[in-house]
């Protein structure tokens, strides 16, 4: 009789642990499953958005929406504080007595600022907080907030106050200053604008990939030559159009060397005194699809030229490593013939 009972007391304690077991598995899996933005913050959509402003104590973010026959882009400016390099005169100094400089660039962005967009329009948040009053506020960094969100959506303008991250850092709160409520929003939103000029100026060229080119047409120095791409599919070459099958390597490094040439930065006007370099327009097997142009700059008192580039996605020009577009230059005498 007791060995029954100690055999339910068992089984009893097996069935409560198995239980608990279950709760936890449950508990540990429900975050994982609700990990996606449904709680509505503000409605729109992508293509709504006209502007994008970020603010904090060492930065100003601005960015405005724009569209031409390519599609849409946006420009705009960064705007930071940072210190000044050692050995510079302290006339910047604060008043805390560390010396700063301000510095302001420009930027275009293409690709990153779209997926920026929609993020943006609609937002939507992770889950809502609800109202947080007084000594709570500094729980989820909103006594002192971080920055300032500012997205204007066909003329309405929307504003959130950036708080603190989320336990694990990935996410973030924030206020909306009209309504009082808190949400949880994705972090990406944050670092994308906090480093906005690692995460947003536009690098890419083309939207296009590389297969989809099937000729080009190369300019430089008033000469032009007809190019085309020969071989089979993920063996292809570039070749002379009056000899398709035949591979010229000459060609293919130099073509090469041209993709590598990305932009660094984009200069708040356009560079002056330019001397053009290199003009490739590419087709597709539909048509054109698009171009790359390098000019360089001497300055006017001399030394080192610097190069620009700019194409159908840059719109304008940006600034490039001089050591890349050198060698693109050097070697055209081979190329445009």
């Amino acid at each position: 009789m007791k060995g029954r009972r100690e055999i339910g007391v068992h089984l009893g304690l097996l069935a409560i642990a198995a239980s608990l077991a279950g709760a936890l598995w449950t508990r540990d899996k429900e975050p994982k499953a609700l990990v996606s933005a449904d709680v509505p913050v503000w409605s729109g959509r992508a293509d709504d958005v006209e502007r994008i402003g970020y603010d904090t104590k060492t930065r100003k973010v601005r960015l405005e929406a724009k569209r031409d026959g390519a599609g849409r882009y946006f420009v705009g400016t960064i705007e930071k504080e940072s210190p000044l390099p050692a050995g510079a005169a302290d006339a910047g100094a604060g008043d805390a007595g560390a010396p700063t400089q301000r510095t302001t660039t420009a930027i275009v962005s293409v690709g990153a600022a779209g997926k920026l967009a929609e993020l943006l329009a609609p937002l939507k948040a992770f889950r809502g907080v609800g109202r947080v009053e007084g000594d709570r506020a500094a729980e989820f960094g909103l006594a002192d907030p971080e920055g300032t969100l500012t997205v204007v959506l066909r003329g309405a303008e929307k504003k959130l106050l950036v708080g603190g991250p989320t336990p694990g850092g990935s996410d973030r709160y924030a206020r909306d200053p009209a309504s009082g409520e808190v949400y949880v929003i994705k972090g990406d939103i944050v670092r994308d604008l906090d480093a906005a000029d690692a995460r947003l100026v536009e690098r890419d060229l083309h939207e296009w990939k590389d297969p989809e080119v099937v000729a080009a047409k190369v300019t430089a120095s008033g000469k032009a030559r007809e190019v085309v791409r020969g071989g089979a599919e993920g063996k292809r070459f570039w070749a002379d159009a009056s000899a398709a099958d035949k591979n010229d390597e000459t060609l293919g490094n130099w073509m090469s060397k041209l993709d590598r040439v990305r932009p660094n930065e984009y200069p708040a006007s356009a560079p002056s005194g330019t001397q053009d370099v290199v003009r490739v327009d590419y087709r597709g097997s539909s048509g054109p699809i698009g171009w790359v142009e390098i000019v360089k700059a001497t300055p006017a008192g001399g030394g080192k030229p610097e190069f620009f580039l700019r194409s159908e996605r840059t719109r304008t020009f940006a600034r490039v490593t001089a050591s890349l577009a050198e060698q693109v230059e050097q070697d055209l005498a081979g190329i445009a013939r």
